[in-house]
């Protein structure tokens, strides 16, 4: 799974630059754009553990075509919107000790113009978290996560008199599911999987008015899971998802 994301990752990488020189100048972060960004996140279970990123950060590289939902004639223009963008960064563990990893994330989002400048759509979001298998600072076992959601972004684009742009976005999870791969932990047999369906996210963006920049902040959050079983040498166990929140905030280049 994790080369799978890296290959996708490292793929869309090489579209990206190779297409750059092909993009027209009136293109832009207001319309259709290559972009790469640098960014900081951090994840949070409350009370148990933070993530966070450590320098150099994170980036992306993306392309999207959100030329119909930033339409300056009020977004009534016809035709579909998206957004697709992988992700790499290092991060750090600290919970039942310290460990220093990295994660892998794709994202897409594909969105229709409502009314005025209202839109709404489909989103897809994996992050693969390579945790494991290993031992933090204090020999606590570590292993691979992955998390996925299937999310209805819904939002409103502000395009200011000069150019600039001011887009507001809130994302409700339909369906969520977190794997955590405990089988790479001796004396596990089969992985935990839970159902976390529960949560909700938002976005907001400012890009300036050439459409070269763009800031970001990004933010989830989602519901403890239900309990799940997976089997041990021991027997059957149970286990849950805690309740987490995530932010991350960025600046985007169009290139």
């Amino acid at each position: 799974m994790q080369q799978l994301l890296l290959n996708a990752f490292l793929l869309l990488s090489f579209f990206s630059t190779a297409s750059a020189a092909e993009m027209k100048e009136t293109y832009n972060l207001n319309g259709e754009a290559m972009f790469f960004d640098w960014h900081y996140s951090h994840y949070e279970e409350p009370g148990l553990m933070t993530v966070k990123s450590r320098f150099p950060f994170s980036f992306s590289v993306g392309f999207r075509d959100e030329t119909n939902i930033r339409s300056p004639q009020g977004n009534r223009s016809s035709g579909v919107s998206w957004n697709i963008e992988g992700a790499y960064g290092l991060i750090t563990y600290d919970g039942s000790g310290t460990y220093d990893h990295s994660y892998y994330k794709l994202l897409f989002e594909g969105y229709y113009s409502l009314s005025g400048a209202f839109f709404g759509g489909i989103g897809y979001r994996r992050l693969f978290d390579d945790f494991g298998p290993g031992s933090t600072s204090t020999s606590a076992r570590t292993f691979d996560r992955m998390s996925e959601y299937f999310y209805v972004p819904v939002g409103y684009n502000i395009r200011n008199a000069d150019g600039s742009n001011l887009k507001l976005q809130y994302n409700v999870i339909i369906k969520g599911q977190q794997t955590s791969y405990t089988s790479q932990v001796p004396g596990n047999l089969t992985d935990l999987v839970n159902d976390q369906n529960e949560g909700f996210g938002f976005d907001v963006s400012y890009a300036n008015p050439e459409g070269s920049r763009e800031v970001y902040y990004r933010h989830w959050s989602v519901e403890k899971s239900e309990i799940s079983p997976r089997a041990t040498i021991a027997g059957i166990s149970y286990g849950y998802e805690p309740k987490n929140k995530i932010s991350e905030i960025g600046v985007r280049y169009c290139f």
